[in-house]
């Protein structure tokens, strides 16, 4: 795919100068001749046509000492969102000038999402400097500052400040620079040139400076505030001809031990180390494309889909990764990221002709990481999929037998049973007896839902009984973030954790139900199969049939569902329950509503004598579920 060949949009400040006539806010005035048009251009490692017999100014200061090496070049990272809150680096940014320069300086951030075009004000990450080129002592200010931004930095390096704080351009006294095309130097903004009255001043930002920063400027974690240079490269453009078939994985889901087919940050990939960059103009395709077929235990033929955990690590902004096929015209949300943080999230799809995968980011750049947990096959009575594609769905791990008797069990909704995080890492070798919050001693096995998370290495961890009698294995790769759910056997309303001798590793553990009695009963997973998609009045309650539907088998068998609920377009807080028909919603919540937000998860709902379930909204929204196991 070919790149784009427009301008950047700089980020005009006529609504902010509209509105601080209003609200009196002083802007710069004209001088006595501080400043005469010109029509230069050119690289230049300052600022463009200095001014003569101009006052002192003072220069910014550093606040850590700056190491030898540098963070990566800019790319062109285009507004692709509306989140106006100030962001980080370009908060410190604001303050460095009012520290500089004095506090009565005026710095624009934010920017409403209906005033203008394409601005980076409203990501949060470009600020105005409101300072004139036709008033000496503003001018002099302005030049020294660029001077200093666009100079040699403390070791001696042109445009060094303004690598190492993520300048991506600015705009002023006519003309732009482009940190993601420095050998092109200043060129002109807008034809100012030609519009030298002072009425032009705004859109030709003689009485501000302009500076759009790229996300990683805006976490405020490059070298220049913290010392440490954010050096990783960004991944390659990447294009693929292949094709996708049917848009639904049919045919058998098999389990398998997960494995890592990339890893970004530590270059498990065709391209080595690299972060995945937004698309930068139209036309891009800044995309990563994944092998999942004939590694890691999935055959190179035959294979119809996958399911896999996605992590997006160290993202360095709130964006969404998406994942599709190539040639599918559909991509689905896998993970919703947060800046300087990671997340994670499963999705299940088809599989290309060459057996690829491809994902990209909206917005920013983000160290990935895909873990293939299981694969569908042609296999002869594979029951397929639903009617509609789950976009988003947990994995269940194979379960051994627990016991649990026939009329014993009891879903408890989604709560955190243990978290290491408050008694620490689990470390190499080490065994652990831990209570089960909402697991009485009665039981003799329960459900969860468990997550690992900053693992030092590959490994696993025994989850069973404290006298060692039974237990089931969750294993789980280095670093990322892994998902499973389990039925595993406890005693006394706890469980021993016992882990392998190489990783130490923090878990999570979320109870969705329990068993008593000794009757053998086992969890099984199944290929997702989409249940149903609805829109609630607040209060409404509605059946649905599942049982010898979807996979399932009948009444006498079944005793719960395993369910992922999404829910969405509500503009007030509440809860989705599903229970069985016949009996009561439970006390414990089910899914959660999230004002104006996608939120998913996890629900365990018992079944009706008469095979159905019943769902309650309590508030007006639209929620939609798909079956990824369940409890015989």
């Amino acid at each position: 795919m070919g790149r784009g060949t427009r301008p950047p949009r700089v980020g005009l400040v006529a609504g902010f100068v509209a509105l601080a006539l209003i609200i009196g806010i002083p802007i710069a005035q004209a001088g006595d001749g501080v400043w005469q048009p010109s029509s230069w251009t050119g690289p230049l490692a300052g600022a463009p046509v200095p001014g003569q017999g101009l006052p002192p100014a003072a220069a910014p200061g550093y606040p850590v000492a700056l190491p030898p090496t540098y963070d990566v070049g800019a790319q062109y990272e285009g507004q692709a969102q509306c989140d106006p809150i100030a962001k980080p680096g370009t908060q410190r940014l604001s303050d460095l000038i009012k520290a500089t320069y004095g506090a009565d300086q005026t710095v624009w951030i934010p920017r409403a999402c209906d005033i203008g075009g394409q601005s980076e004000h409203k990501e949060g990450r470009a600020l105005d400097w409101m300072t004139s080129v036709r008033n000496a002592q503003q001018r002099a200010n302005a030049e020294t500052f660029l001077n200093w931004l666009l100079g040699p930095d403390q070791l001696g390096t042109p445009y060094g400040n303004a690598i190492r704080l993520g300048v991506m351009y600015i705009g002023w006294n006519d003309r732009i620079w482009r940190g993601y095309d420095i050998n092109r130097g200043w060129t002109e903004l807008k034809g100012c040139f030609s519009k030298p009255e002072q009425g032009n001043d705004t859109v030709c930002h003689r009485n501000h400076i302009h500076i759009s920063l790229t996300w990683d400027g805006a976490t405020a974690t490059s070298s220049f505030w913290d010392g440490s240079p954010i050096d990783a490269p960004f991944c390659k453009e990447q294009s693929s001809g292949a094709t996708t078939g049917d848009i639904t994985p049919t045919g058998e889901m098999v389990a398998i031990a997960p494995f890592n087919a990339l890893n970004t940050r530590v270059g498990v990939s065709d391209q080595g180390r690299c972060r995945l960059l937004q698309d930068r103009y139209s036309g891009d395709g800044n995309r990563i494309y994944v092998k999942v077929t004939g590694i890691g235990g999935v055959p190179e033929t035959g294979v119809t889909g996958v399911t896999i955990n996605v992590s997006a690590l160290g993202a360095n902004s709130a964006s969404r990764v998406r994942v599709w096929s190539p040639g599918q015209n559909a991509s689905q949300t896998v993970v919703n990221t947060i800046m300087n943080g990671d997340a994670s999230g499963t999705a299940t799809l088809p599989v290309s002709s060459d057996g690829t995968i491809v994902l990209a980011t909206t917005s920013g750049a983000t160290d990935l990481s895909v873990d293939v947990v299981g694969y569908y096959t042609k296999s002869k009575g594979g029951t397929g999929a639903g009617t509609e594609p789950p976009a988003n769905n947990a994995p269940v791990a194979p379960a051994p037998t627990a016991q649990i008797g026939p009329m014993d069990f009891f879903p408890v909704g989604s709560m955190v049973g243990y978290e290491s995080t408050t008694d620490g890492p689990l470390q190499p070798g080490e065994e652990r007896t831990v209570n089960l919050i909402g697991v009485p001693a009665d039981a003799t096995s329960a459900l969860i839902f468990i997550t690992s998370k900053d693992a030092t290495s590959g490994g696993s961890v025994r989850i069973g009984r404290t006298d060692k009698s039974a237990s089931a294995k969750f294993r789980f790769p280095r670093a990322t973030m892994h998902k499973a759910v389990m039925l595993v056997p406890v005693s006394g309303g706890a469980v021993r954790l016992a882990a392998s001798k190489k990783p130490a590793v923090n878990l999570r553990v979320e109870v969705l139900g329990y068993g008593t009695g000794t009757t053998p009963s086992t969890a099984i997973a199944l290929s997702p199969r989409f249940v149903f998609a609805s829109k609630f009045t607040a209060g409404e309650t509605k059946s649905f049939k599942v049982s010898k539907q979807f996979g399932l088998p009948g009444v006498k068998r079944l005793k719960a569902v395993l369910l992922r609920v999404q829910t969405k377009k509500s503009p007030t807080d509440g809860t989705v329950t599903v229970y069985a028909s016949g009996g009561q919603p439970p006390a414990t919540r089910s899914a959660p509503v999230v004002a104006n937000t996608r939120y998913a998860a996890l629900v365990l709902a018992p079944v009706g004598s008469d095979g159905q379930i019943l769902v309650t909204s309590s508030v007006a929204a639209s929620a939609n579920a798909t079956i990824v196991g369940y409890v015989r």
